[in-house]
């Protein structure tokens, strides 16, 4: 079957050696279009360009941190997506050193990769767009509401297309948060839509320990809680094998919904 995975380096496999020890691959997804750093509006915008390119029997989508924003430079940005950059609070810093002295990894080559990338975007300009960016739009608020659009927009991409889907995400934050606690008509809006469509999303369970909250979780999110090996940032294999068990029904339900 043609079953496409999207989304952050979760999904690619980071840290994994291969994207085949993704839970996404071993789910049974055949084509990993996800890429290391992607945000939200990335992963939507890579779903439906590959889409058009050729209609998937279903996908699998992770949705990643809300801080990430994709922009297309009117320049080329250095990155392997061309025009299109991601920013994060990261690509703010302008001091070189800080990083080191605050990137916490034992793997030199993935502080050698973070720094390589970080004076890229020094020398192009988009370090000091960044700081702007931030210092002006740093909101829960802008963060939550763009993330929902996103979701929205992709949500009703692939009903309107006949593409049977699962969504997840890296953490709940984009879901249990003050902003949608606290929402406004716009948010409100936004929530009943995505909340219609909940039979295509999977949750992780919460942690075992007791402070732990009730409150669904994300794959990160539920790997630390269980603690599950993990490498510089991302869990290692045991916990994709076992976010792979759990999912499998969700799994099934779609891969039904492609071959009726």
């Amino acid at each position: 079957m043609d079953i496409k995975s999207f989304g952050c380096s979760f999904i690619f496999g980071s840290e994994l050696g291969s994207s085949s020890n993704s839970f996404t691959a071993l789910l049974g997804a055949t084509v990993c279009v996800a890429q290391p750093g992607y945000g939200n509006s990335s992963i939507s915008r890579s779903v439906i360009q590959s889409c058009e390119q050729q209609i998937p029997q279903a996908v699998i989508v992770s949705w990643t941190f809300p801080t990430r924003y994709e922009f297309r430079f009117d320049y080329l940005t250095g990155q392997r997506s061309g025009h299109w950059y991601v920013i994060n609070p990261w690509t703010a810093e302008t001091n070189l050193d800080s990083i080191q002295r605050e990137f916490v990894t034992h793997n030199e080559d993935v502080l050698t990769d973070q720094i390589n990338t970080l004076r890229r975007a020094n020398s192009t300009g988009i370090a000091d767009f960044a700081k702007t960016y931030y210092k002006h739009l740093s909101s829960e608020y802008w963060e939550i509401y763009s993330t929902l659009k996103e979701i929205v927009y992709l949500q009703n991409y692939l009903k309107i297309n006949n593409i049977p889907y699962l969504f997840t995400c890296a953490d709940n934050c984009i879901w249990y948060n003050y902003t949608i606690e606290n929402a406004d008509t716009i948010i409100k809006s936004l929530v009943q839509q995505i909340e219609k469509d909940q039979d295509n999303w999977f949750w992780f369970p919460s942690g075992v320990n007791p402070q732990d909250t009730c409150n669904p979780r994300g794959f990160y999110q539920w790997a630390v809680e269980n603690k599950y090996p993990i490498g510089t940032t991302h869990p290692l294999e045991q916990a994709h094998q076992d976010a792979a068990l759990l999912m499998q029904e969700k799994f099934n339900a779609m891969v039904k919904k492609s071959i009726q």
